[in-house]
């Protein structure tokens, strides 16, 4: 195993940036807006190991930092309210746990939409650039990628293929192989440890979120877009923020679909994503 020195940080159940709590709730008002400013704070669900959307750096003390494009954005809706921004950070399932409970005001963790979600939570309009040149990929070893030169090759080869949990990365994974040779993980660095360490035989990941870790496990390739691209009509390529279901966020939805057309239109969105991917160098491993 090849692998550069990496800094690992556990991933708790729950960080929190700012006061200890649940969402911001209050009894003073029916309407979720109103309730935020009242508390404060809007907290924000999201899983930190997904570069450059949102991932750990480590800050001058040594301490963990959550950073990232859509941690951009959250800040931008909360400086927007006028509150603190508080982020409640757990794995992928967590986060879609705690938008259907309500534990949360709002999540931003690289999110599509699919009919199956919208039955459980709402959205905003999609935030992701029209331009962007990320895909849905398979991150393999460098061994994997000289074998199969086709999708169909990779296919046949009847391969353990990871996925994160509750991911739409799982959904693909489903198109490739049986559910049986599918393993779970809760974060795609588990999944490419485990790659590494040569228990399974692909991932299933976002190109954007798979290329900081080819510094890292240097016998890992990602199989190229042309070819291996597992959603060439980009059905799962615009990212949204997701809400609990009810008439009470309409006008915090309104409000974030504001800020992110104003972010749209003034550079905002895809300058976020151009300092989030200079800062993927440092992301730090999140370990389950």
């Amino acid at each position: 195993m090849k692998m550069k020195k990496l800094v690992s940080v556990v991933l708790a159940t729950t960080m929190m940036i700012g006061v200890a709590g649940c969402s911001s709730t209050t009894s003073g008002s029916a309407d979720k807006l109103e309730q935020i400013k009242e508390a404060g704070k809007i907290v924000l669900g999201t899983s930190p190991d997904f570069p450059p959307s949102e991932f750990y750096i480590l800050d001058e003390n040594g301490e963990k930092q959550i950073v990232g494009s859509d941690i951009s954005l959250a800040q931008a809706i909360a400086d927007e309210i006028g509150v603190e921004l508080e982020i409640k950070a757990t794995d992928f399932n967590g986060v879609l746990a705690n938008v259907q409970s309500g534990s949360v005001d709002m999540a931003i963790s690289g999110f599509a939409q699919t009919e199956e979600r919208k039955q459980v939570m709402q959205f905003s309009e999609g935030y992701q650039r029209e331009d962007s040149e990320d895909y849905q990929g398979i991150l393999t070893t460098k061994e994997n990628a000289e074998k199969y030169k086709t999708l169909e090759e990779f296919k046949a080869a009847n391969l353990t293929i990871a996925a994160q949990s509750g991911s739409i990365q799982y959904e693909l994974a489903m198109k490739l192989t049986d559910e049986a040779n599918i393993k779970q993980y809760g974060t795609t660095d588990a999944s490419a440890l485990a790659l590494d360490a040569g228990d399974i035989d692909a991932v299933i990941v976002s190109s954007n979120s798979a290329l900081p870790m080819l510094d890292t496990f240097t016998d890992l390739t990602l199989l190229p877009k042309d070819g291996f691209d597992l959603d060439p009509e980009a059905m799962y390529s615009t990212n949204v923020i997701g809400f609990p279901l009810g008439d009470e966020y309409q006008s915090l939805i309104d409000l974030c679909n504001d800020v992110i057309e104003k972010a749209r239109e003034n550079g905002d969105l895809e300058k976020w994503v151009t300092e989030a991917k200079e800062l993927s160098a440092q992301a730090v491993e999140v370990e389950e």
